[in-house]
């Protein structure tokens, strides 16, 4: 929960209040959390893009880490007050913000996503609390946080199992996959490590029990389904205590699982890889594909869903795959000339009609279709 109010309209200076619920009494972790939560929300309301680190000694932000991409610039940070109310703590700060927002046409258009349940590399880590169906869970969380936190980002279709994408065929198969779901991105998942660490208590501190820490590790990676390119990769690594009995089975589907230590590490995460995968793919035009042609009219899979209305102007173009004389395969484009008005915008399509006579007749079915 955030509230924000710029001090004045024309000011760099944001206020921002973040809170946090109190795990187990762990007041520390949640000031943390509250407190990051605070600056990621004032840098956002501001129109950057920040990924940042706290440290905090004495109740004070100090030794910032922090990296602004090339949307804003953070020049200072102050930590006004925390309050405690029963398990919440309500952190309050102020940052002097200079943003310099990225602007582009397609950055508030509709996006929708496939993907396949994550791909856990060594299950055997899923042993220890018999979390045998966490690809599943951790998949449903991700597209459940990608609508929740963002306005334009949609997982619509998830494919219900693991998928191993052979590297020689990752292009192929990603194609294959936004064909077959109607979505241009796909989203690639992989979950590199779950494994728990043991710490003894020692002689000098006989009255702690032993801790665990469990690790987490993931790799995102993000395609445009209809070009095949990669867009977007990268690996997230974290750990946080495994509160949980040893022997105990953990249902991963639970708000139980997702309010522990761990589970907010891992949320964590997510959202910090959805607010990559927003960045990544915020100046992707939305293409979509020629669905069916009668006459002077073309159906195509873009809609209303897609920001998609009435008269909007479009470009039609084919696609196909060459290869060059070291076998090297591209995609070549070839444009249809004309323009291309919408007659009427439904859903998830539209209906499509040429200003230029005798262009209709060469247009065909899987063509592609993208917003002016």
């Amino acid at each position: 929960m955030t509230s924000l109010v710029p001090r004045q309209a024309d000011a760099a200076w944001y206020e921002a209040k973040g809170q946090a619920v109190i795990v187990d009494g762990d007041k520390e972790t949640a000031k943390r959390a509250a407190t990051q939560e605070a600056l990621k929300q004032a840098m956002l309301f501001a129109g950057a893009s920040v990924h940042s680190v706290h440290r905090l000694t004495n109740g004070l932000l100090e030794n910032e880490e922090m990296t602004i991409r090339s949307t804003g610039e953070v020049e200072s940070l102050e930590l006004i007050d925390e309050i405690y109310s029963g398990n919440i703590v309500t952190v309050s700060v102020r940052a002097d913000i200079f943003p310099k927002a990225k602007v582009c046409k397609a950055q508030d258009d509709e996006k929708h996503f496939s993907t396949t349940h994550f791909l856990v590399r060594n299950r055997q880590q899923l042993r220890e609390g018999n979390i045998s169906d966490f690809d599943e869970a951790f998949t449903q969380r991700l597209a459940h946080t990608m609508q929740n936190t963002t306005e334009n980002l949609r997982i619509t279709h998830v494919v219900p199992h693991t998928a191993r994408f052979p590297s020689q065929f990752t292009e192929e198969n990603v194609r294959s996959l936004s064909a077959q779901s109607n979505t241009q991105f796909v989203i690639i998942g992989a979950i590199d490590d779950l494994s728990i660490e043991t710490e003894k208590a020692s002689l000098f501190t006989p009255w702690r029990s032993d801790s665990r820490r469990r690790a987490f590790s993931m790799t995102v990676r993000v395609y445009d389904g209809i070009n095949g390119g990669l867009l977007f990769t990268k690996t997230y690594n974290t750990a946080a205590d495994w509160t949980f009995d040893r022997f105990e089975s953990v249902d991963e589907f639970s708000s139980q699982f997702w309010r522990s230590r761990y589970g907010n590490a891992l949320q964590a995460s997510i959202e910090e890889a959805v607010q990559d995968i927003k960045e990544a793919t915020a100046c992707q035009p939305i293409t979509g594909r020629v669905i069916h042609v009668a006459g002077n009219n073309i159906s195509v899979s873009l809609g209303r869903d897609n920001g998609i209305e009435d008269n909007d102007e479009l470009f039609l173009y084919q696609a196909k795959e060459v290869i060059d004389n070291r076998g090297r395969k591209y995609l070549q484009y070839s444009i249809y000339p004309g323009t291309f008005v919408v007659s009427s915008a439904y859903g998830n399509s539209s209906t499509l009609v040429s200003k230029q006579a005798g262009v209709v007749a060469n247009v065909q079915e899987n063509d592609f279709v993208v917003k002016k």
